[in-house]
């Protein structure tokens, strides 16, 4: 069973469609890419499933419930977290800290508890601390936690949003670009990190332009243009299909 359904979602902006009936299935424990030119509906994809945008139809399935319609928060709640092509960190607050934004996201304790700091809410808050040093630990961040998040060279703040999403102990986890703006020693490092984060169970969606990496680590690859599902299949398969070929060159293939 499919831990993610998408039935023909489509998405205009002022009559220009940006995605076009697009449907495609995730695998629990699965490494899938979306991939395509610029301008051809992948990041557009990525907030209609995030709650980012809501869509104009279709169906987003997600554990066997619909999640067409709901928030941002919402979705996340359920185990459907995302990152940002842009690094959005808030850079005056320390690494840990950032990191524990994400863990709050699930917290429980109201306005009260924290206001008096209650047994309860210090149960909590040490908690989130651990976690949150667990999180950094597994991306090679825990000595960092201390520092600036805005001090960090720009791959390790890549890192670092991904680690504030995976504080949010999600389910399958949206990668939108994230070795854009990285070197290749930083690309094969956050190859390593997305495979070790499948093999602990996290199912993972990413949208790259780097093919290198989408060939290296991906099990399957839905190939957009123009808003529309031109291709899906292995690596091997897009790599020898000739739309996607045409796409990519400009070819009429």
């Amino acid at each position: 069973m499919p831990l993610l359904v998408v039935k023909k979602l489509k998405k205009s902006f002022d009559g220009i469609v940006a995605v076009n009936d697009l449907s495609f299935e995730v695998h629990k424990n699965e490494i899938a890419a979306i991939i395509g030119p610029n301008g051809a509906g992948k990041t557009t994809t990525f907030n209609l499933l995030s709650g980012v945008l809501k869509a104009d139809t279709g169906q987003i399935i997600f554990k066997d419930e619909p999640v067409f319609g709901l928030k941002p928060h919402a979705i996340a709640a359920r185990g459907m977290v995302r990152t940002f092509q842009n690094v959005n960190l808030f850079d005056n607050m320390t690494v840990i800290d950032n990191v524990k934004v994400g863990c709050h996201k699930k917290g429980r304790i109201e306005v009260f508890g924290a206001a008096f700091r209650t047994p309860a809410f210090r149960r909590e808050e040490a908690f989130i601390t651990e976690k949150s040093l667990s999180v950094l630990r597994l991306i090679g961040l825990e000595k960092r936690g201390a520092e600036m998040a805005g001090n960090l060279p720009f791959g390790q703040q890549r890192l670092l949003e991904i680690a504030r999403a995976l504080a949010g102990d999600p389910e399958i986890l949206l990668l939108d670009e994230p070795a854009a703006g990285l070197n290749t020693p930083e690309t094969a490092e956050l190859a390593e990190l997305i495979i070790k984060l499948r093999q602990q169970g996290i199912t993972i969606v990413i949208i790259e332009h780097d093919m290198e990496l989408v060939m290296e680590i991906s099990e399957n690859i839905i190939v957009l243009d123009q808003g529309i599902k031109i291709a899906e299949g292995s690596p091997l398969e897009i790599q020898n299909n000739r739309k996607v070929i045409g796409a990519y060159l400009g070819e009429d293939c």
